[in-house]
């Protein structure tokens, strides 16, 4: 367990999927089914070695042409809701939210999720009015991990980055945070592992969301 840092922070920031929203399953099934779509062949590794926040930037990888990026939205969300009936938080995260909340702590949300699905996620959740500030895949001209979704973020939150943590899974999420100058949190989840995730240098590391709370001396 990481030690407490000399100076809490006034809000914490959250990547959406894999950090908070336990969506893997149903965020590569609906991967799989666009790929499919439009006969890109895949398997576990290929699909490890594409996995990219910025879903576009796979799109383009993968040779899906960018006329037929709203063809492939319509069919990943469609195949995303069928996945997602169960929808849920990771184990330990709601406490986690509440904790923050009994601390005084300001939260928000930067995902690299279309806002039609997250609102839809956390609709489904119960966490429709929960987070003060809320940062989708469209919000941002340029992606994780360019700091330019976090620094909306810190606006509409009224924080300076110093005064702010952000907590994600990828390496992209530990970047973004540097980045735009907060500092970091990394959780390992189904979309990465602890090697990648060391690599990236957060300055706090996480086996599990729930030790969030008691790593920050929330």
């Amino acid at each position: 367990m990481p030690s407490a840092p000399e100076r809490l922070p006034v809000a914490v920031l959250f990547d959406w999927d894999g950090t908070l929203a336990d969506t893997f399953a149903a965020t590569r099934a609906a991967s799989l089914a666009v790929f499919r779509h439009f006969g890109v062949v895949m398997d576990d590794a290929r699909y490890r070695d594409t996995y990219r926040p910025d879903w576009h930037q796979t799109y383009r990888e993968l040779g899906i042409p960018e006329d037929r990026w709203e063809e492939a939205g319509e069919v990943w969300r469609a195949r995303y809701l069928e996945g997602s009936v169960g929808l849920r938080l990771l184990p330990g995260a709601a406490r986690v939210l509440d904790d923050l909340d009994a601390a005084g702590m300001l939260t928000g949300v930067v995902t690299s999720a279309d806002r039609e699905r997250f609102r839809s996620d956390l609709a489904r959740l119960g966490l429709g009015e929960r987070f003060r500030a809320l940062v989708a895949f469209e919000d941002a001209t340029r992606k994780k991990p360019h700091p330019e979704g976090l620094r909306l973020a810190l606006r509409r939150l009224g924080a300076s980055p110093e005064s702010v943590l952000y907590v994600g899974d990828r390496p992209e999420d530990i970047e973004m945070g540097r980045r735009g100058g907060v500092r970091t949190a990394a959780v390992v989840s189904a979309f990465s592992d602890e090697a990648m995730l060391r690599a990236a240098e957060p300055d706090l590391f996480l086996d599990s969301i729930r030790d969030l709370p008691a790593a920050i001396g929330a």
